[in-house]
């Protein structure tokens, strides 16, 4: 039997990027049918952390029915529950949907809130500037997008790149450069873009960049319901879907009809962080005018939940996000209105993660059983 030729810098590897899945495993198999599932699973698992919730918050005293009851009114019926909603979903999708398209080619970057971070950074490094803050919306706006994507997505293919040159994991240094990226923040926000009138280390206002509401939310919400659509119809009707579907499936398959595998894995993670650019750059544009040291709240991880839970799909990236969002604002109406720890809703999020996980471990041993 001849030896497994060991990869080296002169010559990266041609199938999976380090840190997937390789082979028959379970765990590849598992994020196979994450891919490729449908929404039996997510359903089921919902179902159990919310069953499971219910027990927790009997131990608070409280009835789980009046809670969860309490939850759907805050999102339905409380002034501004569609729209809190929606600004809440809008990072979750964006992001979310950038997971979706680099784990479907097996590329398992998890830094989208470092990308989020830099992102945002470059862009409010550019619609601040002097000499560019006093243009017009019309041009801003495009301006501050752009800028974002360019900076969260080359941030987000130096993980690509160093697995393409090195071999590196992409989720370990994927992971390790959203620590660079809050490093990033912290001296942005304190030199290098800081607003000179500020008492507080921030940024200045984004000024003429600022996103216009549409109805009772945001642009940002409406590219967020637009780019679903458009990557769902180039991953099911471009070539360049089929490439990406055909790296995680088949990863040496695709390298036999000579179609590169790396440079598939630096597009999809230049995607990745391009979808995590632009949503920092909205969620500062539209929500909180402007950059300081606390902007990292957390998206970029919450996202990968959204992923997972959509299946790896854009569509389902999107119905994931906004039932996310929904939950997270129900919870806080809930919350307040029964004083139930605020810790409660990630306790039932962190449940839906691991219950899907187990659904899908368990379809899978009982496929393998037929």
């Amino acid at each position: 039997m001849s030896a497994t030729p060991v990869d080296t810098p002169a010559q990266a590897p041609t199938v999976e990027p380090a840190g997937a899945p390789r082979g028959p495993g379970l765990v590849a198999r598992v994020l196979h049918r994450t891919a490729s599932g449908g929404v039996l699973v997510p359903v089921l698992a919902v179902l159990a952390a919310l069953a499971l919730g219910s027990v927790l918050i009997l131990f608070e005293g409280q009835n789980p029915l009046r809670v969860y009851w309490a939850i759907v009114e805050g999102v339905t019926v409380q002034n501004r529950g569609y729209s809190n909603t929606a600004t809440a979903a809008t990072p979750l999708i964006l992001i979310g949907l950038g997971y979706a398209v680099a784990y479907r080619a097996r590329v398992f970057t998890i830094g989208g809130e470092g990308q989020y971070l830099v992102g945002a950074v470059g862009a409010m490094a550019l619609v601040t500037a002097d000499g560019v803050r006093d243009l017009p919306a019309v041009v801003l706006v495009p301006l501050g997008i752009a800028a974002a994507l360019v900076a969260g997505g080359l941030w987000s293919m130096l993980s690509g790149w160093l697995w393409v040159r090195f071999g590196a994991s992409v989720v370990i240094s994927s992971l390790m450069l959203t620590y660079v990226a809050d490093a990033v923040l912290q001296w942005a926000v304190r030199t290098g873009i800081r607003d000179p009138d500020s008492f507080v280390p921030a940024s200045r206002n984004v000024g003429n960049a600022e996103l216009v509401g549409v109805g009772n939310t945001h642009l940002g919400f409406i590219l967020a319901l637009l780019l679903p659509l458009v990557v769902a119809a180039v991953m099911a009707r471009h070539r360049g879907g089929f490439r990406i579907s055909a790296l995680g499936l088949n990863g040496e398959a695709l390298d036999a009809n000579e179609v590169p595998a790396r440079r598939i894995v630096l597009w999809v993670t230049l995607f990745a962080g391009a979808m995590a650019g632009i949503a920092g750059f909205v969620e500062v544009a539209a929500v909180t005018g402007r950059l300081n040291g606390s902007s990292s709240v957390g998206f970029g991880w919450e996202a990968i939940i959204v992923a997972l839970l959509g299946r790896l799909n854009p569509i389902g990236v999107l119905a994931a996000g906004l039932g996310m969002a929904a939950l997270t604002i129900g919870f806080e109406s809930s919350q307040r209105a029964y004083d139930l720890p605020s810790s409660l809703v990630g306790v039932i999020t962190a449940l839906i993660v691991v219950f899907v996980v187990i659904g899908d471990a368990v379809a899978e041993r009982l496929s393998g059983q037929d």
